[in-house]
């Protein structure tokens, strides 16, 4: 038995989430909330709740800065965020803060279903539209988020290291010796707040998300991931 929660503030679309997903034998609906500050006064914890569907656009608090709160008590459960908003920020936020899923509250019932079968199965799902936005978010150069905070010298520095030059060879390639090299670095980590060379590789990676997909393939109507603690991983791969 798949034991599912729900946080949507209208009332309608509640019910017919709540009636929909009751219909399916392995699904049991232990909570229907209607907002986040409802959620957190629940007096009763369920055991073992797989799935938890989170409206973004909620009263009081938001959907996203609510995923918090949803894996502060449900830490094995898997939130899938039920949005009317196709925004790249708010598919990225929602991810960053821990949802597993990002589904466009235009998808039918069936495939709302179907999105929570999968992420309990295959980790994490994602409607084809925000599939679609946090590709293209994917395909921008994980360096632009910093370059404003940085001097030429210190960006082109910032890039050799992503594409892992040593410092010798960094200091070769700019015609600069190994301390200028090092002491360039040294006021990079001041500006973006990391102390060593691996923290900033991290640090740019999870800027861009890429890291945080270590796989995935288009299936039917919505894009599958699996994660595992790629960001780490990623970043060591890179040094």
């Amino acid at each position: 038995m798949l034991n599912i929660g729900i946080i949507e503030d209208n009332h309608f679309l509640l019910n017919n989430y709540r009636e929909f997903l009751e219909d399916f034998q392995e699904c049991k609906v232990v909570f229907a909330c209607q907002t986040i500050e409802e959620f957190m006064a629940l007096s009763v914890t369920y055991p073992d709740v797989g799935v938890i569907l989170v409206d973004i656009t909620l009263p009081g608090m938001s959907g996203i800065e609510g995923i918090t709160e949803v894996k502060q008590r449900y830490p094995e459960a898997k939130v899938i965020v039920l949005s009317g908003h196709d925004g790249k920020q708010y598919i990225i936020e929602s991810i960053k803060k821990g949802a597993s899923g990002y589904i466009i509250k235009t998808s039918r019932l069936s495939d709302i279903y179907q999105s929570v079968m999968d992420t309990v199965q295959s980790g994490a799902t994602l409607s084809p539209r925000a599939a679609h936005m946090l590709i293209s978010h994917l395909n921008e150069n994980p360096l632009e988020s910093i370059k404003d905070k940085l001097t030429r010298r210190e960006y082109e520095l910032v890039q050799l290291l992503k594409e892992g030059y040593s410092y010798k060879e960094m200091a070769e390639r700019l015609f600069v010796t190994v301390f200028t090299v090092n002491q360039h670095l040294k006021k990079v980590y001041q500006k973006l707040n990391v102390s060593s060379k691996s923290e900033l590789i991290s640090k740019i990676w999870s800027n861009n998300l890429s890291a945080l997909v270590s796989f995935g393939i288009i299936s039917g109507n919505f894009l599958y991931f699996s994660f595992n603690d790629m960001l780490t991983g990623f970043a060591a791969g890179l040094l």
